[in-house]
């Protein structure tokens, strides 16, 4: 009997400790499960901008001054340059990082995308702000990476 007891009391030492085990040392490797997508704090808003082709270079620069918004400091954040053709298709994107911009404060910018995507000329582009780690684009070459002005 005293047998018994014992072996049952050793299983139940063995489930605490696995269940410490998974609640303590899991999370401490990155393995814990996936958080929430929480909505930022900060916001950007872009106050103007301007693209036009350098005719020096016949390089496509989108420049113009971005505003934080929101009542937070934005560490970092990053504007995206969509390019579209005459129809309307999407010639390509690329993007910039804004860093430290308190609330209130402005920055200036600027974008750089290549004119030409197969041929067709740039007619027009949005910029949004994204505020994941970095924009999601597929195919980005260095051709296309950015300088941010401040």
């Amino acid at each position: 009997m005293e047998y018994t007891r014992a072996i049952y009391f050793l299983i139940f030492c063995i489930i605490i400790m696995t269940v410490l085990v998974l609640f303590l040392f899991f999370p401490l490797l990155g393995l814990s499960a996936p958080s929430k997508e929480i909505q930022p704090t900060s916001s950007l808003t872009v106050l103007e901008h301007h693209g036009q082709i350098e005719t020096h270079s016949g390089t496509y620069v989108v420049t113009g001054i971005a505003k934080n918004t929101g009542p937070t400091t934005i560490v970092k954040i990053y504007l995206v340059l969509t390019t579209f053709d005459a129809n309307g298709s999407t010639l390509g994107s690329t993007y910039t990082a804004i860093l430290n911009l308190n609330p209130g404060e402005k920055s200036e910018f600027r974008i750089e995308a290549w004119p030409y995507y197969n041929g067709y000329l740039i007619s027009r582009y949005k910029i949004e702000p994204d505020y994941n780690l970095a924009p999601d684009m597929p195919g980005l070459s260095s051709y296309y990476i950015p300088q941010t002005v401040k």
